[in-house]
């Protein structure tokens, strides 16, 4: 049984299984015989369409955790029940295809900015609305928004997000960056840890950072 394959080292390499095709067996054995073409790649498992049990999801994270080859970074799925399974283990679960869709249906008044490369030392982003990056923000680059940032790779650079509300939010595949600043209050960071599936939000008086810092599960 074959799975598709799409994206790229930049970002992450995504495996691509459904309910026709769903099978943990046949996706450890499907990685096994592709290490030599993953290997130094991040990974996502992407489950389309299918209910996947704990059991399931235990056993391909202990996997793929143990396949040294690749840096498995989760999952992601269009089933609410996978998402809240996801959480509920602490296990990383990309902003998926339909929040990107809940993004897209917003009011044409607000601007959305949408970046498919990855920003490098001296590029400047801004935008009065969300800006979401198709790959990483290197040390150095900068990204403005009056509204969201979401970074679908490595954020290093640095973020000002939200400037002038009191509402918003940063989501990164990868974060390791010293600081970045929200609605206006700043955020530091020891720029040694790495932190995966990254969330800061403020609403109002209220400031909430989720992440999964490592392999073995901790999160913060």
């Amino acid at each position: 049984m074959e799975f598709k394959l799409r994206g790229t080292n930049v970002i992450a390499i995504e495996l691509i299984a459904n309910d026709a095709n769903f099978s943990v067996e046949k996706i450890k054995q499907f990685v096994s015989e592709k290490k030599q073409i993953l290997k130094g790649s991040r990974f996502v498992i992407s489950v389309e369409n299918r209910i996947i049990t704990e059991t399931e999801v235990e056993e391909l994270v202990n996997f793929l955790r143990n396949t040294e080859e690749i840096t498995f970074c989760g999952f992601k799925t269009n089933k609410k029940e996978n998402r809240e399974l996801c959480i509920k283990k602490g296990i990383p679960c990309d902003m998926s295809t339909m929040e990107l869709e809940k993004i897209k249906e917003r009011a044409s008044t607000e601007e959305i900015k949408f970046i498919r490369k990855t920003l490098r030392s001296g590029d400047k982003i801004s935008s009065s609305g969300d800006i979401v990056i198709m790959g990483n923000v290197n040390p150095g680059a900068e990204v403005e928004a009056g509204g969201n940032v979401y970074v679908m790779g490595d954020l290093r650079g640095t973020v000002k997000a939200g400037i002038g509300k009191t509402e918003g939010e940063v989501k990164a595949l990868f974060f390791q960056a010293p600081r970045l600043e929200l609605c206006g209050k700043e955020f530091t960071f020891d720029r040694k840890e790495r932190y995966l599936n990254f969330k800061a939000k403020v609403k109002g008086n209220q400031q909430t950072i989720d992440y999964y810092k490592d392999r073995k599960g901790k999160n913060g």
